[in-house]
């Protein structure tokens, strides 16, 4: 209370001496500026991430890791969902599912002990832009299922899924010369495409935000 009093106090000060106090007075009642959240996940429920990426566009095993990884460990601290399965668990029973007979991805999620799966199709994963210039980006599709139901959450069951498009910001003066810098940009990459993933189920502020560039 005494906080809101002495902020009234400030602001009131600021408009009788005609400064511009009141704009910075708001942010700080409010806090910075958020990307909100576009889908609000049950958290009591045990949630997978699952990474489907048929035509392997994501050239290594160890990138899909890396996405996946990140993702899981910001949902865990950042959603506060209650349990997230292991990410190595959904890649190893992917790799048993491709090796073998396709499953469905209920199937998989019931296969894993997972409550509500969030599917990740890869459609772009890339250091460059259109235009040859270093612009590390990916293209995502996003779904929600829920596999106790076998049903569609999010987003609408007639949408072929959310579209997420994530470019990670890079030096100017940075140009991946060497195999082990391309690797590294990539390995970047994936991360960064994991943290904007996660970023979908809740807030975050826009200077930190993977979905907004930053």
């Amino acid at each position: 209370m005494r906080m809101v009093a002495s902020l009234a106090l400030v602001i009131a000060a600021g408009v009788l001496a005609g400064c511009n106090i009141v704009a910075p007075a708001v942010l700080l009642v409010q806090g910075p500026p958020k990307v909100p959240r576009e889908f609000t996940l049950d958290r009591g429920r045990v949630t997978a991430i699952m990474l489907d990426d048929p035509d392997s566009i994501v050239p290594s095993m160890a990138y899909r890791r890396e996405l996946l990884a990140t993702a899981q460990r910001q949902l865990a601290s950042r959603a506060k969902v209650k349990d997230v399965v292991d990410s190595r668990e959904v890649m190893a029973t992917l790799q048993r599912d491709s090796a073998e007979q396709s499953m469905s991805i209920v199937g998989i999620g019931r296969a894993i002990g997972a409550e509500q799966i969030i599917w990740v199709r890869v459609e772009r994963f890339r250091l460059a832009a259109d235009t040859g210039e270093l612009r590390p980006n990916s293209r995502l599709r996003v779904k929600v299922i829920d596999v106790a139901n076998n049903e569609r959450l999010w987003p609408e069951p007639d949408s072929s899924g959310h579209v997420l498009d994530v470019t990670m910001p890079v030096r100017p003066d940075f140009v991946p010369s060497s195999g082990h810098e391309q690797r590294q940009a990539l390995d970047d990459l994936a991360a960064y495409s994991g943290r904007a993933v996660s970023e979908l189920f809740y807030n975050e502020e826009r200077v930190l935000s993977a979905r907004a560039g930053n």
